[in-house]
């Protein structure tokens, strides 16, 4: 004789604007690394209302880890300081054509 056992495992259930989603045991992904996360489910539902717009969604899509924030800032850097540098080079460029304008 066999007997069904049901499962413990608590639901959670969430209601945002585009679905409902048992966030129990849910398990993040980070656009950007690839790295999963688990969240507690209230703090998770509490994120997703006040970050992502009540956008379940927009969550999955877009969801970025501190690991992932520290990269993207990394390479932001990068590309302002390569700005910064160009910007000093068309200054000495026409920094030396004033004074060659001088000296003639």
């Amino acid at each position: 004789m066999s007997k069904k056992t049901k499962s413990r495992r608590a639901v959670h259930n969430y209601n945002f604007d585009d679905k409902t989603v048992n966030l129990n045991g849910y398990v993040a992904t980070c656009t950007i690394t690839g790295d999963t996360k688990k969240f507690y489910h209230s703090y998770l539902a509490n994120m997703i209302v006040t970050q992502y717009n009540n956008n379940f969604q927009q969550f999955e899509d877009g969801y970025i880890s501190r690991a992932g924030k520290a990269l993207a800032r990394k390479s932001l850097r990068e590309v302002q300081i390569q700005d910064r540098i160009n910007k000093l080079y068309a200054k000495i460029a026409e920094l030396k054509t004033q004074a060659a304008e001088l000296t003639s």
